[in-house]
């Protein structure tokens, strides 16, 4: 995944985001670039392009959001507290 995809042609003002597939090891490779105004227009981008796997929408070090696709079941995750 190393193409960039813009929802207009923006030459200020433009983020750069990064979605990456998530696998077994969370996000895996190098992810792709997403140019967009703000954390909305990233997330119309995103699932846009959601495919047949988990993606998750990261601003740097900031994790924005995670998609799962219609066919696949969210994953439940309990941590037990003693």
């Amino acid at each position: 995944m190393t193409n960039i995809l813009q929802l207009r042609n923006y030459n200020r003002g433009a983020t750069a985001y990064r979605l990456y597939d998530v696998g077994k090891s969370c996000r895996e490779g190098a992810g792709r670039a997403l140019r967009a105004r703000n954390d909305t227009e990233a997330k119309a981008l995103a699932l846009m392009l959601l495919g047949d796997h988990p993606i998750e929408l990261w601003d740097r070090t900031r994790f924005i959001a995670r998609y799962w696709p219609s066919n696949l079941p969210m994953a439940v995750s309990i941590k037990a507290h003693h």
